[in-house]
């Protein structure tokens, strides 16, 4: 030890000593101040004011120290400031461990980094790992978002971080929950655990599901663990399962959400049914692939592919390609249908109104008279046809290019023409709205 002027008390083993204090414990230690008590028998030096405390990497700078030359650990309480390479961080409590070079904090932890700014109420940090671990709810701020849980980690040297027990992600439009979460600052790589669950209040979306992984690079994020969502339209509400959803942002900043095997949708006027989907949030429309099944009322219409077009929210065109069909089920359980290799479907007020078949069109259809009674039933082919709808019904039926109807009485009707090559009534498929809310 080094100073200016010092007292020994041979009887009770004690040091006082005043002005220009340094104490080096061989290459671990130097602790330096203006005043300083020593207690030779315990080993335990007492120094303050302009209190550092340096391991060669580390500076500790407090007003008190009181530090345990046997244990090699060092307390404060009266406020501390520690600069670890860009690392800043103050406290009001703290703990230096010499030995394993630990810093506990405790009472107002903030740690200010270049990059980021957290805030704890107890924090672990490890000099030689650069491991900041949290004990209590911590929050971290950054310009990207700002990061709260209740126990994690972040070593400040790799950028990797972990975070859970109530742990949440917020920025100015979203926000994901999970139980834990792990982020790789450097590949731009994030993964969430158990319970997700992701709100963006510009879309108006929620997604939830077990597990997600997010790729800040290509601005895509994979969520699977049954994973739902739900959107809010104007008056209505979107529902959507699958086996696995992807949500990705092109770099023309259009948002896509796709969903991949066992799709299911349900909205009050539309239900599907797909292998795949691709919802486009810039137009609201909605991409069904690999022989998709759509209901609307008493309709169902499948083709290779179905797009359906949307405004205010509301279905307003429906664009069905490759091996297009649609059934009505009438009240007495027979069935109404048109088949073609495209159709055009219009609706007005959420309600199906018009269907436009082009190309090897056609129909079967029973005409009722009234509920009971039927007039017949008109088997046509024929290039082109045009339906119209009344009340979730057919009210007429117009056959272009080339028509061959003929109109059977319905007892005479053959019961091998009873469905066109390629019926599928898929009716239990239809999702419902219970199957989308627990």
């Amino acid at each position: 030890m080094d100073c200016d002027s010092a007292k020994f008390y041979d009887k009770d083993n004690k040091i006082e000593a005043f002005g220009s204090i340094r104490i080096l414990q061989r290459d671990t230690l130097d602790l330096r101040g203006e005043f300083l008590t020593y207690d030779g028998d315990n080993r335990l030096a007492t120094i303050s004011k302009n209190v550092t405390l340096s391991d060669g990497k580390m500076i500790l700078s407090t007003e008190s120290l009181l530090y345990n030359l046997i244990d090699k650990k060092g307390n404060y309480s009266s406020g501390g400031h520690i600069v670890n390479g860009d690392d800043n961080l103050y406290s009001r409590r703290g703990t230096y461990l010499s030995r394993t070079k630990d810093l506990f904090f405790r009472d107002t932890v903030r740690l200010i980094n270049p990059d980021y700014t957290m805030e704890s109420d107890t924090l672990q940090y490890n000099i030689l790992s650069k491991t900041a671990t949290f004990l209590g709810p911590t929050y971290i701020f950054s310009d990207e978002n700002t990061i709260f849980c209740n126990y994690g980690w972040y070593n400040t040297q790799t950028e990797t971080s972990q975070f859970s027990q109530g742990a949440y992600i917020e920025s100015n439009n979203s926000r994901l929950d999970a139980d834990s979460m792990v982020y790789f600052r450097i590949s731009g790589l994030g993964e969430a655990f158990g319970d997700i669950q992701f709100e963006d209040s510009v879309e108006k979306i929620s997604i939830f599901g077990q597990y997600a992984s997010y790729q800040r690079l290509s601005n895509k994020t994979l969520i699977s663990g049954e994973p739902m969502a739900i959107k809010k339209m104007s008056g209505d509400t979107l529902f959507l399962k699958a086996d696995t959803f992807i949500d990705y942002i092109d770099s023309m900043q259009h948002r896509l959400l796709s969903a991949f095997s066992n799709v299911r949708l349900y909205k009050s006027d539309i239900q599907s049914y797909s292998d795949s989907l691709c919802y486009n949030f810039s137009d609201s429309s909605i991409g069904f692939y690999e022989k998709p099944i759509l209901w609307s009322g008493n309709n169902q219409l499948t083709g290779d592919t179905i797009f359906i077009f949307t405004n205010d929210s509301v279905v307003e065109f429906m664009d069905i390609r490759g091996s297009a069909f649609t059934i009505e089920e009438d009240i007495n359980g027979l069935y109404n249908q048109v088949s073609g290799r495209h159709m055009k479907v219009y609706f007005k007020a959420g309600e199906l109104k018009t269907i436009d078949v082009q190309g090897n069109a056609q129909s079967i259809y029973f005409a009722l008279e009234d509920s009971t009674q039927y007039t017949g039933v008109n088997d046509v082919y024929c290039g082109d046809m045009r339906i119209s709808m009344n009340k979730k019904n057919v009210r007429t039926i117009k056959f272009m290019t080339q028509p061959k109807s003929i109109f059977y009485p319905l007892e005479k009707f053959p019961k091998t023409k009873y469905r066109i090559p390629g019926f599928k009534w898929e009716i239990d498929l239809k999702p419902k709205k219970p199957n989308f809310i627990n």
